[in-house]
């Protein structure tokens, strides 16, 4: 390039960088704002059609909680529950945001092919239970 043509490129870029500046000042902030997954209600809804039936093991007062038997009733055409899958449990305190307890257990099957899941070991007051949140797959299943 010869020396003339370079000098005329000179202002054409300074004013290419003035306008790009100036467009940049001209939104001096971008504002995002994000929502939590789930936000405005308790929980995210399920896409399962998968029911649980839960039953306690008590102590032989009543009073506290020593096992959790799970029972998975599987509705859904494209959702296969497996023995062997696992299912994670949460007590729930009479709050509705204390976890009480929580842990998982391996899905297996009695003898009339039921699947259940059963957790023991527990101790955990009656009094305090508000609610049992039962997941698979990561979704919330109806118990």
């Amino acid at each position: 390039m010869r020396r003339n043509a370079k000098k005329r490129l000179l202002p054409l870029v300074f004013a290419l960088v003035l306008t790009v500046v100036g467009a940049a000042l001209a939104v001096p902030q971008i504002s995002v704002r994000l929502q939590p997954l789930g936000q405005g209600q308790e929980s995210y809804p399920s896409q399962y059609d998968i029911t649980a039936a839960v039953n306690f093991q008590l102590s032989n007062d009543g009073s506290t909680i020593q096992g959790v038997k799970v029972y998975l009733i599987d509705n859904d055409p494209n959702v296969n529950v497996q023995v062997g899958d696992t299912v994670y449990i949460q007590l729930i305190g009479t709050d509705g945001n204390t976890v009480l307890w929580s842990g998982s257990g391996q899905v297996q099957e009695d003898n009339n092919n039921n699947l259940y899941v059963e957790i023991t070991g527990l101790s955990v007051s009656v009094n305090q239970l508000g609610s049992v949140k039962v997941t698979y797959q990561g979704q919330e299943i109806t118990s």
